[in-house]
């Protein structure tokens, strides 16, 4: 059941970011080679970059080249380790989580990703999202990935050769997270989709709770532009966060 919802999740997702893609000005933004980085959520297996769409499988980190779109062409299969379940794509850099570790890999050349940096973790479920040197992972317990943790990991990837755990907060449920303008959304599962507030500074590694949206269980969100996106149990929920602290619903879209 719960792979359907995330299938069904993922359609309505991607169908909405294309809708609001294609009704601005600067539909260049997304996806065409000037583009340095895609936009997907964070328990996504598939990201586009450029003309690049990556995908994963247990093991594996499929590439492929979309410029044609009805003729796309694989150009390298590389492997990765075991237990493979999301990727983020972030500037030249792609984000692979798995159930013990998290890898990064350069797509400098996109046709080529090469495994540049790797950091191991207790055994859990990981999505990861990036930005800028620090990447934000969450792990949870009491599923298949196994592990006894509910917690929210900040890593230093200014060296992404050896990122470094920095932080440590714990949570209920975690899922999913999105970054967006300074804000860090962490879907906490039953316990609501919480906003933090990220430090600078000498505190980049900070996070300082702000607030939380209840009424559902969250599992995955994907900011874009004033628009999040949020997968919950049954559906979807569209979020204005024009102001990023105070996220105000939109809309439900409901099975």
């Amino acid at each position: 059941m719960r792979t359907r919802s995330i299938y069904y999740f993922g359609l309505i997702a991607l169908s909405l970011l294309l809708f609001v893609a294609c009704n601005k000005s600067d539909v260049g933004s997304i996806g065409n080679a000037q583009s340095p980085s895609g936009k997907g959520g964070s328990l996504a297996r598939f990201a586009v970059s450029g003309n690049y769409l990556y995908a994963v499988d247990a093991s594996r980190l499929i590439s492929y080249n979309i410029e044609q779109a009805g003729n796309p062409q694989q150009v390298k299969v590389s492997e990765v380790g075991f237990d493979i379940e999301t990727i983020f794509p972030y500037k030249d850099k792609l984000f692979v989580g798995s159930g013990e570790a998290m890898y990064v890999f350069s797509i400098a050349n996109p046709a080529n990703p090469v495994k540049i940096g790797m950091v191991s973790h207790i055994r859990a479920c990981d999505p990861v999202v990036a930005h800028d040197s620090i990447a934000y992972v969450t792990v949870r317990s009491g599923s298949a990935c196994g592990g006894s943790l509910n917690a929210l990991y900040v890593y230093d990837i200014n060296n992404p050769q050896n990122p470094i755990e920095r932080n440590m907060f714990n949570l209920v449920e975690p899922y999913g997270l999105g970054w967006h303008d300074g804000y860090l959304y962490v879907c906490d599962g039953q316990d609501g989709l919480k906003v933090y507030t990220a430090g600078t500074g000498i505190h980049q590694y900070e996070l300082t709770y702000t607030t939380s949206m209840a009424g559902a269980r969250f599992y995955d969100c994907i900011p874009y532009e004033n628009l999040l996106i949020a997968m919950v149990e049954g559906g979807v929920i569209l979020y204005d966060i024009s102001q990023p602290a105070a996220p105000k619903e939109l809309s439900r879209i409901m099975n």
